[in-house]
């Protein structure tokens, strides 16, 4: 099934480069708007973002005997609109990809706004339904919601640099340049397991944490109006859930790579992701591995 889901979206791949060729002999000065320092503006403010994802969640846990519970429904697809600096997105798990998906909700809404060298974004995340990695027809009811806000500053943009360019195809980056990134998170974990899986979950239990992350970012510019970005960013957490008596530290690690073409109307990236979390509580540890392949075609107006 993985190896399908992965054709499927790089069939994708030629038919966003068909996109991002306008097809006009426009000059280039009637699409764009402003150029400040080595970032330029398009005259176009208005987008619509058509998303694709294929999301692979392993989360493992010492009291399930050393199981992996995996994702049910890891394609997600998804609508968003973008003006000016304000950007909202929506995506939805598509329930056909494995056979007990139909038991499964999962959905993501958010918003990300671009003050400056800042980014702030704020998301809520649901997801039901795992299966065991032992024996993929095993349904384990084990929900997970969680809500955060985040606020990142490009700390050596120096107006050359900005995650814009790469991750939502709205600017045109003029040169290769990167930028160290300082920020935090404040998030709330929500999680149950009504199936009597993992026993910690047999209540709910709510983690809130509070987050510091440091990292860095380049991308490279190609005359061919392509891009490369390679994205790294490590966090620690002080976190407390609803019956502990002392606060806790967890890290977290998230890279990213993006690579993708910028046109003045379409635009297209692809994205690899990882992220590696792992929880040490009173009586158990647990740990969670998060990987995607993220498709991103861009329409401006």
């Amino acid at each position: 099934m993985f190896y399908r889901l992965l054709l499927a979206l790089v069939f994708l791949l030629p038919c966003s480069a068909a996109f991002a060729y306008d097809g006009n002999d426009e000059s280039e000065e009637e699409f764009v708007d402003d150029e400040i320092d080595g970032i330029t503006e398009f005259k176009n403010k208005f987008l619509i973002r058509f998303l694709c994802n294929y999301n692979f969640v392993s989360f493992w846990s010492s009291e399930n005997h050393q199981r992996t519970l995996l994702s049910n429904r890891p394609v997600d697809v998804g609508l968003g609109f973008g003006y000016k600096d304000f950007y909202w997105d929506f995506l939805y798990a598509l329930p056909f990809t494995t056979g007990t998906a139909s038991k499964s909700v999962a959905f993501e809404i958010g918003f990300d706004f671009f003050p400056g060298n800042w980014w702030i974004e704020g998301e809520y995340r649901r997801y039901s339904g795992f299966n065991m990695n032992d024996t993929l027809t095993t349904y384990v009811d084990f929900r997970e919601s969680d809500a955060y806000v985040s606020a990142l500053w490009m700390a050596t943009a120096e107006g050359r640099f900005s995650p814009r360019v790469a991750y939502f195809l709205d600017r045109k980056q003029n040169e290769s340049a990167g930028s160290a990134i300082v920020g935090g998170r404040i998030q709330n974990t929500r999680a149950v397991d009504h199936s009597e899986t993992l026993d910690y979950y047999e209540d709910v239990r709510n983690i809130r944490s509070i987050w510091l992350d440091g990292g860095y970012s380049y991308t490279w510019i190609y005359d061919n109006d392509m891009f490369l970005n390679l994205w790294g960013v490590a966090g620690l957490a002080v976190f407390r859930w609803d019956d502990a008596e002392d606060v806790s530290f967890m890290p977290d690690v998230v890279g990213k790579m993006a690579w993708g073409y910028i046109g003045e109307t379409w635009s297209w990236n692809c994205v690899m992701e990882a992220e590696y979390l792992p929880m040490v509580f009173d009586d158990h540890s647990e740990q969670k591995w998060i990987s995607a392949f993220k498709i991103l075609v861009v329409r401006r107006f």
